[in-house]
């Protein structure tokens, strides 16, 4: 005689019969906001990466032009012309074209101008939306907005700006602002 194969409801093998739909569903609910969480981690890291990136490329183009005007200072000879290392710079204006001191022998005021330029024509290349100003600025305010006081005992102030990642337009004051020296 064959056993039967119908087991009592106080068997194991009914108690064990596995996962039900909803336990399905709430698992994968639970493994899917993990996921998502991780990819929102991974994209914040790599804006903050980018944007330090930026913040460290911008500091190196700084103190070159702190570089430039001290060196532009001391072979100036006080002949009082135009300082080709104030200016202001902005995304979607043409740049100024400086003298090639390349082919032939420049001046330190044609020299630093063509350096200025080579120098914002860098900075416009690498910096999406980017704003540039150097200028002497005495005020209080100085290294949260753009305008300058033009005062011409005040420090030479050069603020940076550009769209940051994520944004759609940029930011309405400088991202970073450095004295470059008298």
């Amino acid at each position: 005689m064959r056993a039967s194969s119908y087991s009592s409801p106080s068997s194991p093998f009914l108690a064990c019969s596995g996962f039900s739909m909803i336990e399905v569903l709430i698992a994968m609910l639970v493994i899917g906001t993990g996921a998502l969480a991780m990819v929102m981690l991974q994209l914040h890291a790599l804006r903050s990466s980018n944007e330090s990136g930026l913040h460290a490329k911008a500091t190196l183009l700084a103190q070159e032009l702190a570089e430039l005007r001290a060196g532009y200072a001391l072979h100036d000879g006080g002949n009082g012309g135009n300082d080709p290392t104030l200016f202001a710079i902005q995304a979607g204006k043409a740049p100024v074209v400086a003298d090639d001191c390349t082919l032939a022998p420049c001046s330190a005021q044609g020299f630093a101008a063509a350096a200025v330029t080579d120098w914002g024509n860098r900075f416009l290349r690498d910096f999406p939306s980017a704003r540039a100003v150097a200028c002497h600025d005495g005020s209080s305010s100085a290294h949260t907005r753009w305008r300058c006081d033009h005062d011409a005992s005040a420090a030479v102030v050069l603020k940076l700006g550009w769209r940051r990642i994520g944004t759609t337009r940029p930011d309405s004051g400088p991202v970073m602002s450095l004295v470059l020296g008298q």
